[in-house]
């Protein structure tokens, strides 16, 4: 189902600007470029015309962190090619923290998202690939035809949200939702660059240490320079949706110092909102982290007070498969807390794409039904997408299998995603094994994975290693994964620390 956001004062035609994900935030984040009546030179001077196995179409934009392109696979799909910069590349630790961020972005499900579909953190100079989005960012929208109202307000924020709760549930902090960091496809908002917003933390200080650019979508405990979780995304969320309101920042100021103090002492404008979202917005942008709504909670209210439920339909047919990690029990995710028509409406339209042949529908089609428990549909749903290519969908046969006690046959399915190369398998091997009680063969397969780079791994490793007395193991996997972004590690570290604590008084 398309939206027909607004382009301005005339509709978009050929030749008119399209936007695209930039380079990782920053200045230069979305870019205008020609659309088909105005394309640029591929082979503008210096720019590569081969990355990785993506053929180089342009040049889109650059920024801080690095150049993005257009480019094109073997399959001709177009997809943003983000090239990092050498100065960052010979940097070990941004590397390492790229690597790790990527691997945490990976986890993020395709809902309003722009996903990642590939990358090479390891490359020379790494690089990686997101679906390209055929839409404006929110920040120009906005600059040309001025702020949402009425049905196109309400469907970016829930949109939006969606997406943080995407993000958030794979264990993922975005730390730079802004309006340049929404992009509005047909399809509805999609939110870019929270696989990389970490890394770019160490891009973003001057040399005396000061925020480049306005803060005006910082939380305040990001301004204090505190540690940021997922809350500081909710308060991000009620400043981009009063910008896409207000058509301005909901803490304007004349000055940087004036707007980091309204952020930490004033109270937002508000103005064109009402009603439940005003409500929402409000909460969510409480001083107090404690005192803000999960983005959960805001879904829930907004679907439930009427607040349109087309933003959750099927993605566009270019996103990628989800891969999930395990962690603890079988099924610990909660089912959609989505009213039941919206529930059912999603289904409806997975399952229409499904049928039509789409894999990465096949993959969510039986990962609704397996949250049901319904495993025998979503079985053959994760075959099928299995036997076309799918190597997300071995990894959640093993989840299925696993979910039903059946670990003889979720270990085949692991191993078999394992060889693919699906990272966050090797940590739900692990997991398997500790169920068996084997607590070697888990802590083994726990290390590959947090070898590997992968945050869910080394958070994984560090409860197992809690739970076996080795308390100084546990602290610095918990640190491992929190570093990664990773908001199980950061709770259990916190409860590691708590528990320290007490037993020294």
């Amino acid at each position: 189902m398309g939206r027909g956001w607004r382009l301005g004062r005339k509709d978009r035609g050929a030749g008119s600007p399209t936007s695209v994900p930039g380079p990782g935030g920053g200045a230069g984040s979305p870019t205008f470029v020609p659309g088909p009546g105005g394309v640029a030179a591929a082979d503008r001077r210096g720019d590569p015309r081969k990355i990785g196995r993506y053929r180089v179409l342009r040049r889109l934009g650059a920024g801080g962190m690095g150049t993005v392109y257009l480019g094109a696979g073997k399959d001709g799909r177009p997809v943003a090619v983000k090239v990092i910069r050498a100065e960052h590349a010979a940097d070990p630790v941004f590397r390492a923290r790229f690597r790790h961020e990527v691997e945490a972005a990976r986890r993020v499900r395709r809902f309003c998202t722009a996903p990642i579909l590939d990358a090479d953190p390891d490359a020379d100079p790494p690089y990686l690939v997101t679906e390209f989005v055929d839409g404006p960012s929110l920040h120009d929208l906005v600059a040309t035809a001025g702020p949402l109202r009425s049905a196109d307000l309400e469907a970016l924020a829930v949109g939006v949200v969606a997406a943080l709760t995407a993000i958030h549930d794979a264990g993922v902090v975005h730390r730079d939702l802004k309006p340049a960091n929404v992009l509005l496809s047909p399809f509805g908002p999609r939110v870019i660059d929270f696989g990389v917003a970490r890394v770019t933390d160490l891009t973003r200080l001057s040399v005396d240490g000061e925020l480049l650019g306005t803060p005006a979508f910082m939380a305040p405990e990001q301004v204090r320079a505190e540690p940021v979780t997922a809350a500081a995304d909710v308060f991000a969320w009620g400043a981009v949706v009063a910008f896409a309101a207000r058509g301005a920042s909901p803490f304007d100021g004349d000055s940087v110092a004036a707007v980091i103090h309204r952020i930490l002492t004033g109270e937002p404008e508000l103005d064109g909102l009402d009603g439940a979202l005003r409500d929402q917005v409000r909460a969510a942008l409480a001083k107090s982290p404690e005192h803000r709504p999960t983005a959960h909670d805001i879904l829930q209210s907004l679907v439930s007070s009427g607040a349109p439920a087309e933003v959750l339909d099927a993605a566009p047919k270019s996103a990628p498969a989800d891969v999930e990690v395990r962690r603890g029990e079988p099924s610990r995710a909660e089912p959609s807390k989505a009213k039941p028509s919206s529930a059912d409406e999603a289904e409806f339209w997975y399952r229409k794409a499904a049928e039509s042949g789409d894999v990465a529908a096949m993959v969510e089609l039986g990962s609704v039904l397996r949250l049901r428990k319904e495993y025998d549909g979503a079985g053959r749903w994760y075959r099928e997408a299995a036997d076309r290519g799918s190597i997300g969908a071995l990894s959640n046969l093993g989840l299925l299998h696993h979910e039903r006690g059946e670990l003889d046959d979720a270990e085949r399915w692991y191993r078999k995603a394992i060889d693919a190369g699906v990272r966050p398998a090797l940590a739900n091997l692990g997991g398997l094994y500790q169920d068996r009680e084997e607590l070697d063969e888990a802590e083994r397969w726990y290390r590959k994975a947090a070898d590997a780079g992968f945050a869910g791994g080394m958070e994984r490793l560090g409860a197992l290693l809690e739970r076996r007395g080795d308390t100084a193991g546990a602290e610095h996997w918990y640190r491992e994964a929190a570093d990664a972004g990773d908001t199980v590690a950061m709770k259990n570290l916190a409860g590691l620390l708590r528990r320290r604590g007490e037993d020294s008084h």
